[in-house]
This record gives structure tokens, sequence and C-alpha cells, in this order.
């Protein structure tokens, strides 16, 4: 019985472990919701889809292992969800992408080779600047998109190995 509890712990354990950990950082002087498609899981263990995060603040999340979406800042919302920009459907707890405007922060994790893919982008256009920094063991730097298509790495691609922990800044 007891090889068997501790299998089932070590599996656990490696579950917990294949998970990325994102911080988010609200460096603006106002107010910037964070939202995810599909789904991040909060640091209660519940899904989310996105939550207000208050000017100064910091939050974590989690993305699931073969996580591939998205990560934006909306910005002016109000208790109901409704934002003046990167407004998403669902309200509060995004249940889809939002449909143009954001700067995106998208992630691949684990996409091939044993490597997380990220890159911070202005495709669907431009509402606060972001900024993805990849923690210890990723010789990558801070990758961010200023303005439209403006900033370091701003559109292109970045790898770094999977496991790697994120923190995404606004402002």
């Amino acid at each position: 019985m007891f090889s068997r509890n501790t299998l089932i712990l070590v599996a656990l354990a490696a579950v917990a472990s294949a998970q990325t950990s994102i911080t988010l950082t609200n460096d603006c002087t106002y107010q910037v919701d964070p939202a995810f498609y599909p789904d991040a899981i909060a640091s209660d263990g519940s899904a989310t889809g996105g939550f207000p995060l208050a000017a100064g603040a910091s939050a974590g999340v989690t993305l699931d292992p073969t996580y591939s979406g998205r990560i934006w800042g909306r910005t002016g919302c109000d208790s109901d969800g409704d934002c003046a920009t990167g407004q998403c459907p669902g309200g509060e707890n995004c249940t889809g992408p939002a449909a143009a405007g954001p700067t995106l922060a998208q992630f691949t994790l684990d996409g091939y080779d044993s490597l997380d893919f990220f890159n911070p982008s202005t495709t669907d256009g431009f509402n606060v600047a972001i900024t993805i920094t990849p923690g210890a063991g990723c010789s990558v730097g801070p990758q961010s998109c200023t303005a439209d298509n403006e900033g370091t790495g701003c559109g292109d691609t970045s790898a770094c190995p999977t496991g790697t922990s994120y923190t995404v800044s606004f402002c």
C-alpha cells in the first residue's frame, strides 16, 4: 500500500510541476483587467478568463502544460466587465477572445522540442504596453510592445525551455 500511495503522490507532483506559472504585474497608474483565452488557473484552483488588477498590484495564475492562447489587458472596465478596450464575451470572466484592439501576450507551451514559444503582439491592435519577461533558465530577455509595432521583440516569436515561468507586465 505504501508504494501505491507513493506513486500517486509522485504522479500528482509531476502534474503540478508541469504547469507554467505566470505573474501578472500592473505597472500602470490605472486598473488593468487581465484576460485569458483559453482559461488560466487562478491561485484558488478555479478556472478564470479574467479579473481586475489594481494599479501597482500583481497576481499569479498557472497555465496548463500544453496551453496555446493569449493574455491581454482590458482597460476602463466596470464591475460588469464592460470595458473601453479589450472587451471580450462573458464580461469580467472572458469566455472568448477579444474581437480586436488589445495588445496580446501569446503563448504556446511545450509547442515543439520541449520549448515554449511566446510573443508580445500588436497584430490585433494596441491598447496598453505589454512586456513578457521569462524567468530563470531562459536566456531570452524581456520582450515588449510599447506602441503599435514598437518595442524590443514586438511581434517576434521567442522560445524558452518548457517549464520556464513568465511575468506579463502592463505599462
